[in-house]
């Protein structure tokens, strides 16, 4: 019995067996009851007449301990004692759990390297480290930064035009088109809100003025990117936006704990957005006192004057 729980790794009864009725056909030997062998074909011949001869009825005719542990170590190609053999089972139970181990926590690496991707996504970099680490991001003034906001123009009349999912897959399409741009600068994407795009360039890692320079740089490249892009379901029409930034102080700070989000505040903000409001399409509208401080440090920029206009 102990031969076929080694060779097929089961009892050598079903657990219905009722025992005390098996204990009287063992002992008094007037049935033969022995286990069933499954898949006979596949089983080693010289395995299975060791099997059988351990069932004879004779005594004197079953192997010995001696013949039985030959002929399993000569099947099974191992040498050793006992302890020798379970020592190797423990070792290749070891090397298959420490694969185990190795495959899990790979997958888990991966797995919080996606989630930190998308933190650093909607967090600025440095923001969600600090949140990762266990620390406080309080609210801080920043003396200056540059805010800038985008807003495409027509966006009802072309909504009205397409489906649900046609609006979906064209905002998506310029918006990634701004993001692509947006990484290879120093700044951040605060939020989008319906066709409306907002970026911030200087804080949470102050950088002198060249936040100036950068969103300046961002606008002239949405411009650009946006001279060969045509929208997918009126791919006649071209798509027309209107660019505003503004510098300024400007208060910024993690709001929210659930989806915590980096939000900006102050004066700063609102002339921003009254600079792309007010714009005129296929324009890129700064204040003059932006423009005094482009002019300062980065007087390879152009600007024209449009005059004074009223901003509510």
């Amino acid at each position: 019995m102990v031969m076929y729980e080694i060779l097929f790794r089961a009892l050598p009864y079903p657990s219905t067996t009722d025992i005390t009725e098996l204990a009287k056909f063992l002992r008094d030997g007037t049935r033969k009851y022995r286990p069933t062998i499954q898949n006979k074909d596949g089983m080693n011949p010289s395995l299975m007449a060791l099997l059988l001869d351990c069932w004879n009825d004779s005594p004197d005719r079953r192997p010995s301990i001696r013949r039985v542990r030959l002929s399993t170590e000569a099947y099974l190609k191992v040498k050793g004692s006992l302890v020798e053999q379970m020592m190797r089972l423990m070792e290749q139970y070891a090397n298959n759990l420490e694969k185990m181990v190795e495959d899990k926590t790979s997958m888990l690496e991966e797995a919080n390297a996606r989630a930190d991707k998308l933190l650093c996504q909607l967090l600025p970099t440095y923001v969600a480290n600090e949140l990762k680490m266990g620390k406080s991001v309080p609210a801080k003034i920043f003396p200056s930064a540059t805010v800038m906001f985008s807003d495409i123009v027509g966006f009802t009349t072309i909504c009205s035009t397409a489906t649900p999912l046609q609006v979906v897959s064209m905002l998506n399409a310029v918006y990634t088109g701004f993001d692509g741009i947006i990484k290879e600068y120093e700044a951040y994407k605060v939020e989008t809100i319906g066709d409306a795009y907002m970026v911030v360039s200087g804080l949470p890692i102050e950088n002198g003025n060249r936040h100036i320079e950068i969103i300046a740089d961002i606008s002239l490249g949405i411009m650009a990117f946006l001279k060969d892009f045509r929208i997918p379901h009126l791919p006649n029409e071209a798509m027309r936006i209107r660019l505003g930034f503004h510098t300024g102080p400007v208060a910024a700070g993690v709001v929210g704990l659930t989806a915590p989000r980096y939000c900006l505040f102050g004066d700063t903000v609102n002339t921003a957005s009254r600079m792309e409001s007010t714009g005129v399409p296929e324009k890129i509208q700064i204040t003059d006192a932006t423009e005094c401080l482009l002019k300062q440090y980065y007087p390879e920029f152009y600007t024209s004057l449009r005059g004074e206009i009223q901003v509510k």
